[in-house]
């Protein structure tokens, strides 16, 4: 399912209820071509796209990738908070991203200015319980980022008793992240400040990004390349890194500038899922709040 940008709230009702459905069944099983209830578990049905999704305890609440989002929706609509949303899916997995209009935020000092908002995401497969993290785009280049690490960030799983109640904790949980953002200037400011030589800057993203093809397309957004060769006696493959400007031999990148090469292609590269998205944005959030000196390295060339 493609991104849907949406703006008003029959707009956005009408758009999650386009979004998959499932429903808590029986399960049974063929013992010897005789069919037997299996009496302690229950089954999630995608009743949208007719499939298993997974098996679960009977006293698990199941909540509809609609209902969650519809929550979210019509709390800020009664608040009279302007917002868009952006709705996809992928699999048994639901992303919505909600975006806060007229109420960025700007650190004077730091130059920057952000978009304030909330991601959401909800699973029919235990993949993930009700997730509700803080959401930024830098207007500057219009990256999005994550941030999980943030008192703010709640994970509810679907046997607890918030599953069964999401309204009653909506517009609190709105608030908070409406009002509060003293973690995010922390992080920046610190992480401006907190530089690397080029190559360390590569071992770093060698050990966070390991995936070949998406560290390539961060790397180019720093102008590094990558190239790879085959040894003839060992037949590894071995990784090379590159400046485009031989010139800048002596480059260094604090945090800030690699946090936002890879949150800039997590943002603007093509074919990323949401769900790689989502993975990514954790691991570029160890650049933002960690320092440098206590990241790991990979080895280069041996």
């Amino acid at each position: 399912m493609e991104m849907m940008k949406l703006e008003g709230l029959e707009n956005i009702q009408e758009a999650t209820s386009k979004l998959d459905r499932a429903s808590i069944c029986d399960l049974k099983i063929d013992d010897n071509g005789v069919l037997k209830d299996v009496k302690k578990f229950k089954g999630i049905y995608n009743n949208t796209k007719g499939e298993f999704c997974a098996s679960v305890y009977p006293y698990y609440n199941l909540v509809q990738h609609k209902d969650f989002f519809d929550s979210f929706a019509v709390a800020l609509d009664k608040l009279n908070i302007k917002f868009k949303m952006s709705l996809s899916q992928t699999g048994s997995r639901a992303f919505c991203d909600i975006d806060f209009i007229n109420n960025n935020i700007k650190f004077d000092k730091l130059n920057e200015e952000f978009m304030t908002g909330i991601r959401l995401m909800n699973s029919y497969n235990k993949s993930t319980g009700l997730h509700v993290m803080p959401r930024y785009t830098r207007l500057a280049c219009t990256n999005g980022m994550i941030l999980t690490r943030n008192e703010k960030t709640v994970s509810i799983k679907h046997h607890s008793k918030l599953a069964k109640e999401i309204e009653s904790f909506v517009e609190k949980k709105i608030n908070e992240i409406i009002n509060q953002n003293e973690d995010l200037q922390k992080w920046v400011s610190e992480s401006m400040k907190d530089s690397c030589e080029w190559l360390v800057c590569c071992k770093i993203l060698e050990k966070l990004i390991t995936p070949l093809k998406h560290r390539e397309e961060v790397l180019k957004r720093l102008k590094i390349s990558i190239i790879t060769k085959i040894d003839k006696k060992t037949k590894k493959k071995e990784i090379n890194y590159v400046l485009d400007n031989e010139e800048d031999s002596n480059k260094k990148f604090n945090r800030w500038e690699i946090y936002n090469a890879v949150t800039h292609y997590l943002t603007h590269g093509e074919q990323i899922t949401p769900h790689i998205e989502n993975i990514f944005h954790k691991q570029a959030e160890k650049l933002l709040v960690t320092p440098l000196i206590k990241l790991p390295q990979a080895k280069i060339g041996v």
